[in-house]
């Protein structure tokens, strides 16, 4: 976000409504519904709930200044929204004051672990973190991280 001379304002993480945002983009590009819906196996009316964790990823990774690697699904939901470019890097510098890049591939040891610190950072600013999205339940998180990283 920025303020009124132009600088982007750090925001608490935990106070934007991701959901809400996740609507707005899916509003402005309305192709991800089916694209997003396709990859990651998802009905049309849950798009909005995994495109607001991919904005909850997004927003960890700015805050913690660390790579970071999503789950599996998240991934997926990421690659789609940026391939709609002008609207991925308007919303970056719009929300975070900077383009997040994604890098893919990386160790898969590098991987797991940030996968780990990524839940960890999750469930500290945002709870749990939806099973069905993250691969997690109760006996932790599931192999099926993303091969990505932020």
């Amino acid at each position: 976000m920025t303020s009124s001379d132009g600088s982007v304002k750090q925001e608490d993480p935990e106070r934007a409504d991701y959901l809400a945002e996740a609507r707005k983009i899916l509003a402005d590009n309305p192709i991800l519904f089916d694209k997003i819906g396709v990859s990651c196996v998802l009905a049309h009316h849950r798009v909005p709930e995994i495109l607001a964790d991919v904005l909850r990823f997004l927003a960890l990774v700015k805050w913690s200044s660390r790579r970071l690697t999503p789950s599996e699904r998240v991934d997926k939901a990421w690659h789609e929204f940026i391939l709609c470019t002008r609207s991925y890097g308007t919303f970056c510098e719009r929300r975070f004051g900077r383009f997040i890049h994604h890098h893919p591939g990386g160790d898969e040891g590098d991987n797991r672990s940030q996968f780990r610190d990524t839940l960890k950072l999750y469930s500290l600013h945002f709870g749990p973190p939806n099973s069905e999205f993250w691969g997690v339940d109760s006996s932790g998180p599931s192999a099926d991280c993303g091969a990505c990283e932020a």
